[in-house]
């Protein structure tokens, strides 16, 4: 007898429009932000249902047929952005409901999030007749969804290929810019939440459905302020137990505080207490974007360390030296390297200048027929958790010797994720800034081949570090 079927996570409807329409698209509006801005986004990541668009007088807008209103539509209709002024919403709102549309997704500001008491009076009247009536908001103020097996996107250039990192943002451009800084390290995305003011759906219904997507295997949040505490609480604890997951909180200093209260009408929680909780929930609090990003290429590629201890191996003694301090100070150990190790990176490794101990700062890395005689005694040493191997293009290094990178580096990276799968121990990558166009190139080159073969890069040697001790830090919260 076969297993039964997962149960269908309750808002999954959400994410599955079979058509959309637009309302306020302008005739003189580009590609860019705003309505137009979502026309180019749906049409760019290949939308495969009818996209509509509500315009009082134009016959089109970019070859896309305009229709006066919303029930003018002759088909029906499953999800709906709204680019209208807030004073229009209400009266869309009523034409949602006309005409049977399941969400609506209010790109639109204006509403509690200025401080105005008629304008908060108006966005609670919509949400209590929208739930009077079974529609579901997004927003207001808000980017809304990237849901790449839907070909639903929030902003351009977001890839139609899917994958299982999760995320709910109250910001629209943090959630871009997530999105944007992790794909080239190989991330991506079952669903991308922007929620705005979360005046109807909030961060806990967000977060209690990608705990239960099946598509979502890591889950990360930005959040600004609190929305019914209990539940979002509630909604953590349950994420936690569930799926790795890490959240960039803000508002922790006062004038983050303020920043978070005009920007999306929430009152940030007390830093400490929320501590607590992601504490309790086995949950990581990060301190920035960059770091969200960090760990979750951390959760994607490393995945476990079974301890602290680093081997760094690198060409150039000072980058080595420096590695040193900072995985110390981020808690992580250099083991010293093994005599029946050493003796067998001795046969590799023949200039003076260079050494073998760790950090290890070796020429052999520029050698073909070295390279991995280099890696392979490390890996194999039982005093090695995890190798750190730091690089460089186009700077004088040896990122930029040892032949064409064309046909160099798809060698290198096909030797490290060999290894790192034959030996069952992660190898992390740190690729030193470029200083040249060249060497942004090939960089960028070799971080895209390092993630198709499933290793964690990094863009120094500290983030780096940091992310694994973090990595650390959520294991001994799992009790691992």
């Amino acid at each position: 007898m076969s297993a039964p079927a997962p149960a269908v996570p309750a808002l999954d409807f959400v994410f599955h429009p079979r058509s959309i329409a637009i309302a306020g698209v302008s005739s003189k509006e580009g590609p860019g932000f705003g309505g137009g801005g979502f026309v180019q986004s749906l049409l760019e990541i290949g939308f495969r249902g009818p996209i509509y668009l509500i315009h009082p007088t134009a016959p089109a807008i970019r070859g896309i047929k305009c229709y006066p209103r919303l029930t003018d539509i002759p088909d029906s209709v499953d999800y709906v952005i709204s680019s209208v002024p807030a004073r229009a919403v209400p009266g869309l709102l009523e034409d949602c409901i006309v005409k049977g549309v399941r969400v609506l997704h209010l790109f639109t500001a204006g509403f509690t999030e200025t401080g105005d008491a008629e304008r908060a009076k108006m966005e609670q009247a919509v949400v209590a007749r929208a739930r009077e009536v079974g529609i579901r908001l997004i927003g207001p103020n808000c980017m809304g969804l990237y849901a790449p097996k839907s070909r639903l996107a929030m902003m351009q250039g977001q890839s139609p290929e899917a994958g299982p990192v999760g995320m709910v943002s109250q910001s629209g451009m943090n959630a871009g810019e997530f999105v944007r800084y992790s794909a080239p390290r190989g991330i991506r995305c079952s669903k991308v939440i922007s929620f705005g003011n979360g005046a109807d759906l909030k961060a806990a219904d967000f977060l209690d459905y990608l705990t239960d997507d099946a598509e979502t295997e890591i889950i990360m949040a930005y959040l600004e302020g609190i929305q019914d505490g209990p539940r979002l609480a509630r909604a953590i604890r349950r994420a936690g137990k569930t799926k790795p997951v890490a959240i960039l909180k803000s508002g922790r200093t006062e004038s983050g505080s303020r920043a978070a209260s005009s920007h999306t009408a929430s009152l940030a929680g007390a830093i400490k207490v929320f501590d607590g909780l992601c504490r309790q929930a086995g949950v990581l609090r990060v301190e920035s974007l960059e770091e969200l990003v960090d760990v979750a290429v951390a959760f994607r590629y490393i995945k476990k360390l079974n301890g602290p201890n680093v081997v760094v191996v690198g060409g150039g003694g000072g980058a080595s030296v420096l590695a040193a301090d900072d995985l110390d100070a981020a808690g992580l150990k250099l083991p010293p390297i093994l005599p029946e190790t050493q003796e067998l990176l001795a046969k590799v490794t023949h200039e003076a200048g260079t050494s073998i101990r760790n950090p290890i700062d070796t020429t052999s890395l520029w050698d073909e027929n070295s390279f991995e005689a280099t890696f392979r005694p490390i890996m194999a040493a039982p005093n090695t958790d995890v190798i750190l191997h730091h690089t460089s293009f186009g700077g004088g290094g040896g990122g930029s010797r040892g032949g064409d990178p064309r046909y160099r580096l798809p060698r290198q990276a096909d030797t490290l994720g060999k290894l790192q799968e034959e030996f069952g121990k992660p190898i992390v990558i740190a690729i030193r800034p470029s200083t040249t166009g060249d060497g942004f190139e090939h960089g960028a080159y070799f971080q895209e081949l390092c993630a198709e073969r499933g290793i964690a890069t990094f863009p120094s040697i500290v983030r780096a570090g940091n992310a694994m001790a973090r990595l650390l830090e959520w294991q001994r919260l799992q009790g691992g």
